[in-house]
């Protein structure tokens, strides 16, 4: 399949200044990339576990939290 897109002058030489620094790249290969970033599920896991919350926790879990401010 061939797609033909029009780029804005600023974008376009984006592309061409980054082709150049990244030789073994191609406009198909970043593409490629780009759309399996984009269509990716966002694992939320990490941030989600920095952030301390948890899926599952005992019922009591709160009584016995270390930083309780009661």
């Amino acid at each position: 399949m061939q797609i033909t897109i029009d780029l804005p002058e600023p974008l376009a030489r984006q592309l061409t200044d980054y082709l150049r620094a990244h030789p073994q790249e191609t406009v198909v290969s970043l593409v490629q990339e780009a759309l399996e970033i984009k269509r990716s599920p966002k694992d939320s896991s990490k941030l989600l576990e920095l952030a301390g919350i948890v899926a599952e926790a005992p019922r009591n879990a709160r009584d016995h939290a270390e930083d309780d401010l009661r």
